[in-house]
């Protein structure tokens, strides 16, 4: 039977495994951490932009080193550096769909000093694909109740085993914790890495929700009270070209009901730029399909 003194000492080797993958960013009155994802490669929030001048690492050994930005993505608040290749293992990466609500989690960043820092809690609230309030495509809901602690931003949630559950950040003037996943970041550096920025899906629309009259559900029979009205379409843009009319009202794409902004834009996933989706629609009281082809932002 594991003891509590067991179970603690475990816990210690988790976060004594992961802390070589650690690094510090002193940025002047901002305390960052950042994660080795990659032999030279570090992650860590777009803050670092707030460094004055060239911006400088504090690697696990202590030693300062120089570290480009490749390039920040505000929507998911992760920020790219490319730094001296290192030896150290890299995270490993833990299984998001294993992850239960009140599991234990542990975050591990650096002090503006080089010092390891943790903290511990549990998963407070997980779900499913969100749009973040900066208007990026974060894959999954993971949100650890955690204090942040100097160093937070940027630092590393890890399972108790140790594997990586994704870069920690906070918002609302640091009083709400987030983590964005793992496979979020891998695919945000893999952008940045090909393009150096993120790309996004974009129709080219202005929308306005509104609300069906029973009428009008009942004689087009539609299973949702709620779609977007199209008041405005810009030129040349994938809906006008697509045959999108300002006065259509968007039911669906690909199947999925439409009703705020928020809903159309987790449909423009990075995936499916360049990618043909079916929009259905009303028009001049009849329901229509049309054909679209996701556009690039």
């Amino acid at each position: 039977m594991t003891t509590l003194s067991t179970f603690s000492d475990e816990l210690a080797d988790a976060i004594s495994r992961s802390t070589s993958t650690i690094v510090a960013l002193p940025s002047g009155r901002l305390t960052l951490s950042g994660v080795y994802w990659r032999p030279d490669i570090v992650v860590t929030t777009v803050d670092v932009r707030r460094c004055r001048g060239e911006i400088m690492l504090m690697t696990p050994d202590g030693e300062a080193k120089p570290a480009s930005l490749v390039g920040a993505d505000p929507g998911t608040d992760i920020a790219v550096l490319r730094v001296d290749p290192t030896d150290s293992p890299m995270p490993e990466l833990a299984d998001l769909n294993a992850l239960r609500l009140g599991h234990l989690v542990l975050a591990l960043g650096r002090s503006d000093g080089g010092n390891a820092i943790a903290g511990c809690g549990i998963l407070a609230s997980l779900g499913g694909a969100w749009q973040s309030w900066t208007g990026g495509h974060i894959d999954r809901l993971i949100r650890p109740d955690i204090r942040p602690f100097p160093g937070f931003a940027g630092s590393l949630l890890l399972d108790t085993q140790g594997r990586a559950l994704g870069i920690n950040t906070t918002h609302s003037r640091g009083r709400e914790v987030i983590t964005i996943p793992a496979t979020t970041v891998e695919r945000v550096v893999d952008q940045m890495l090909q393009g150096g920025r993120v790309t996004r899906g974009y129709l080219g629309v202005g929308l306005q929700p509104i609300e069906f009259n029973p009428q009008l559900k009942q004689s087009l029979n539609l299973g949702q009270d709620i779609g977007v009205l199209i008041v405005s379409v810009e030129t040349d843009s994938p809906a006008e070209r697509g045959g999108v009319l300002i006065g259509d009202i968007l039911l669906t794409l690909e199947g999925s009901a439409i009703s705020s902004v928020q809903a159309l834009r987790l449909q423009l996933r990075p995936e499916r730029v360049g990618q043909p989706i079916t929009a259905r629609m009303i028009r001049g009281g009849q329901l229509i399909e049309l054909t679209l082809t996701v556009g690039e932002r």
